[in-house]
């Protein structure tokens, strides 16, 4: 990703200013798209393929450390992860700090978002990819590997017409 870009990403975040996508909450984008191949780094040393987790729903969060607005979001999901167990949905939350994977995680679990899977986006080539304005950030991901929705800013994750949304994408037939 530019990294004037990526500068700006984290910038919006440490002060607040995300912006937010001018759609109805809850709302999916008019023409899912798969989602591009995105490799993240999960601390292991080894690029993971975002696809592994195909067959299950994907929240997918793009935050930052800095960012108070991107706290509010994980912990709405978590909240959301927690209240689904068993259930094929993934609350992934990739960071775009600069920073190692320890780190990352222990910002997590100074929150308690312990339902939460995070990786890192070295070099913001997940952010630059799925065209990201701001942080917070996330994409919905059906079954299939399709984009079905993508918002920026703070989202209440766990208010009901978010789990209908989800439940209704967890319900569909997968092969």
């Amino acid at each position: 990703m530019n990294r004037k870009i990526l500068w700006a990403l984290r910038l919006s975040a440490a002060f607040g200013l995300s912006y937010i996508v001018p759609t109805a909450p809850g709302s999916a984008d008019d023409n899912p798209s798969p989602m591009p191949n995105i490799l993240l780094a999960d601390g292991s040393g080894m690029p993971f393929p975002l696809a592994r987790y195909r067959g299950n729903v994907l929240v997918v969060e793009f935050w930052s450390t800095g960012c108070a607005a991107c706290y509010q979001d994980l912990l709405f999901l978590n909240r959301l992860q927690g209240d689904m167990p068993g259930k094929p949905l993934m609350a992934i939350a990739i960071s775009e700090d600069e920073v190692s994977m320890p780190a990352i995680r222990a910002a997590l679990s100074r929150q308690k978002l312990g339902y939460l899977k995070p990786f890192a986006d070295p070099g913001g080539t997940a952010a630059a990819l799925l065209g990201l304005r701001g942080l917070p950030s996330s994409v919905i991901v059906d079954r299939h590997g399709n984009v079905v929705a993508h918002f920026e800013g703070t989202q209440p994750w766990d208010r009901p017409d978010y789990q209908k949304r989800i439940n209704f994408l967890l319900n569909q037939s997968y092969p």
